[in-house]
């Protein structure tokens, strides 16, 4: 409670410091620095939005591939089972050449 106190009166007499500093003067800063606050905010969405694209080509990209080539365990687990299958036709093929 008590630094509340102490901030409150430090606000206080900084407004009443500038209060006193005629308008005229400090609208030129005011003007400059509001002027820089949003260039900065313009450039910031500039690169958040070119970022945001870079991510989505990105995601595009992968999701190409990945639908032009199977996925690593998917392609051996396709190998297993069509080798399994040919052992079986093997077997089969062999079995009945020999009746």
């Amino acid at each position: 409670m008590r630094g509340s106190f102490f901030w409150g009166m430090v606000v206080g007499a900084g407004g009443a410091l500038v209060a006193s500093i005629p308008w005229e003067t400090t609208r030129p800063a005011a003007k400059r620095a509001l002027r820089a606050g949003l260039a900065g905010y313009a450039a910031g969405r500039g690169a958040a939005a070119r970022f945001a694209e870079d991510v989505e080509d990105l995601v595009a990209e992968v999701a190409h591939e990945m639908k032009q080539t199977p996925a690593p365990e998917a392609a051996s687990a396709t190998a297993a089972t069509q080798g399994a299958a040919s052992q079986e036709k093997d077997a089969v093929d062999g079995s009945q050449s020999k009746s």
